[in-house]
């Protein structure tokens, strides 16, 4: 596992119950804290390492969650609140934006 990855997986753990991001937002956020990171690097962590973080709250960019992982994801989210519908959830109204001062700070606390 890489530094990058070992962020994303820090990252994802941080998204609130309740709350969505999508790959690019995490990737974005990665990459806001000084570690280069696309969407597609993100997603490929999370389908490799992400079995201890909350990998459910991280969907595509439209708004859906990916075919592959819908029955699992869909059971998490609605146990959190998050309306379902189809592959569709409410990423817009849901979307996780975290203070980048506050993310590092909850980073080294926990690192």
């Amino acid at each position: 596992m890489t530094p990058r990855d070992e962020l994303v997986l820090d990252v994802v753990a941080l998204i609130p119950e309740g709350a969505l991001a999508s790959y690019g937002d995490v990737a974005g956020t990665v990459t806001a804290l000084g570690t280069a990171c696309t969407a597609r690097q993100a997603a490929a962590t999370l389908s490799h390492y992400g079995g201890g973080v909350p990998w459910w709250r991280v969907v595509q960019a439209a708004g859906t969650v990916a075919d592959e992982v819908l029955p699992a994801a869909r059971t998490h989210l609605v146990a959190e609140g998050v309306v379902v519908v189809g592959r569709r959830v409410p990423l817009q109204e849901l979307r996780w934006q975290p203070d980048l001062v506050v993310l590092r700070a909850e980073l080294t606390l926990g690192g």
